[in-house]
């Protein structure tokens, strides 16, 4: 049964400010934020343009749906670019606004079809956009070494450093950070090889300070470029304390596509330090779990989360997603390795998890790629309670096939206080193909979690939820809902920050 557009819940809005970490406020107004992305929104007839959603906090809060082309937004929208494929937040200066950047990996640059670009889109008093002019990052432009070829798909995977001390503040880190996966870059003959690398932006002007990428044929770096290995389809950061901006950097780049000698598409993990050595992590390596086969794909997904205690060490967790790995005989029911530990590099492994590890609710079933979408959060340490959000877009709940889920687990405990959430946490009611956690961010003891394929709300909804199963104060959001656009929604909440 569809349901008209327009009957999502309307969000608590006293309750909002205050009630979640507010790090992400995009006008400084002492609330948080929300940008929701559904990069297959049709744009002034442009099929699959894309667009996103800022969604503010506070009383009254408005929506504001962005495209390229919008004050302070680069570019305009063509057919198929996909604007909003990959969203992240961050603070790319000194000011107090949260700044954006998105990924457009389907962006074609010049005669370069699906070259793609990455936005920076910076906060100010009215909110994204309304400030200055946003910046475009492609390879060859901002100091990206490189030029645009295509199928590159610069900017399909991003992350960003999100390392904090035990009092909340902002972690010792080189200089703000972001991590961009190109997996289609083509490297020596080798066919989407890969690559991915680190923007470093100087901080107080929020201007490009150094940019880097690398390979798997680069100076210090394991491994070499073969045809489909996908470098760079996954990457994640922290700050490793070290002045220089771009090298001081640790940075985690998932190869889904590796092949393990004759094992095909097994799958690695570069914990890469400084861009000029790193160590790779595959479940043939001692002391992880598992042994590599064919179709694993270890690495498909990656999150790094840190902390630095005041005058102590620095703490860093690093979850894997192997989300075809087959449990017994249910194929494809997915995994996840955490590695982690005290000013540790490379980081020891901690433990494996899948949905049929002693303690942890749920069975393995086929098809359920356990580990496909991962969200860490250290809770800033002693002080908070750590969490890693398991999205599971393709898990059936009873007979309905690909509902979807969302898995909440302490990455020091993971058997223990370990729950499986759907919509119904969320106010909403759960329908095959709704695919429920196919996006999601975790703020502290928040979740805000992506159903870009909702079923009730045909073009998609997101939903607020914490930790502990209770609704939150964004609650749950469609198009037609806050004034949120209907026009050429498509699938709202495909991706989310």
């Amino acid at each position: 049964m569809t349901f008209g557009v327009g009957t999502a819940q309307a969000a608590p809005r006293a309750a909002i400010c205050g009630e979640v970490d507010g790090s992400v406020d995009f006008n400084a107004d002492g609330c948080p934020d929300l940008v929701v992305g559904d990069p297959n929104a049709t744009v002034a007839g442009k099929a699959r343009a894309g667009r996103i959603n800022v969604v503010f906090g506070g009383e009254g809060g408005k929506v504001t749906p962005l495209v390229q082309g919008h004050a302070g937004v680069g570019d305009t929208p063509e057919a198929d670019d996909g604007f909003g494929t990959v969203v992240r937040a961050l603070r790319v200066n000194s000011d107090n606004y949260t700044d954006l950047v998105v990924g457009v990996p389907s962006e074609s640059v010049g005669s370069a079809d699906n070259a793609g670009v990455v936005h920076v889109i910076y906060g100010s008093a009215d909110g994204l956009g309304g400030g200055r002019a946003g910046k475009v990052l492609r390879r060859g432009a901002e100091g990206v070494p490189g030029s645009p070829m295509a199928g590159d798909q610069f900017g399909a995977a991003l992350g960003v450093d999100r390392t904090l001390r035990t009092d909340g503040t902002p972690g010792d880190r080189p200089a703000p950070g972001l991590a961009v996966g190109a997996p289609g870059v083509d490297v020596n003959g080798a066919a989407d090889a890969g690559a991915a690398g680190v923007v470093a932006f100087d901080g107080t002007a929020g201007d490009v300070a150094q940019a880097a990428m690398i390979t798997q044929d680069s100076p210090g770096i394991s491994g070499g470029p073969e045809a489909g290995d996908r470098f760079g389809a996954a990457v994640d950061l922290y700050g490793g304390g070290v002045s220089d901006e771009v090298r001081g950097y640790n940075l985690a780049v998932g190869v889904p596509g590796e092949d393990l000698g004759t094992v095909k598409d097994a799958g690695m993990v570069h914990q890469a330090s400084g861009l000029n050595s790193d160590v790779p992590l595959t479940q043939d390596v001692a002391g992880v779990d598992g042994v590599a086969e064919a179709g694993d794909q270890f690495g498909a997904a990656v999150s790094y989360s840190a902390y630095h205690v005041n005058d102590g060490p620095s703490v860093a967790w690093l979850a894997v997603g192997v989300p075809t790995e087959d449990i017994g005989s249910a194929a494809d029911a997915g995994a996840v390795h955490l590695f982690g530990g005290e000013d540790d590099y490379p980081l020891p492994h901690l433990r494996s998890v899948n949905q049929n590890t002693p303690g942890i609710v749920g069975a393995s079933e086929a098809g359920d790629r356990f580990g496909a979408v991962l969200a860490l959060d250290t809770g800033r340490g002693a002080n908070e309670r750590a969490s890693l959000v398991v999205g599971m877009p393709s898990e059936d709940v009873g007979s309905l096939a690909d509902a979807g889920a969302v898995h909440v687990l302490n990455p020091e405990t993971p058997d223990k206080n370990n729950q499986i959430y759907t919509q119904e946490k969320g106010k909403g009611t759960p329908q095959a193909g709704d695919r429920f956690g196919a996006a999601l961010t975790v703020r502290l003891d928040r979740m805000m979690i992506g159903a870009p394929d909702d079923v009730t709300y045909d073009k998609g909804a997101t939903h607020d939820i914490s930790t502990d199963g209770q609704a939150g104060g964004f609650g749950l959001l469609a198009p037609g809902s806050r004034g949120i656009p209907v026009d050429g929604a498509v699938r709202f909440g495909a991706s989310i920050a």
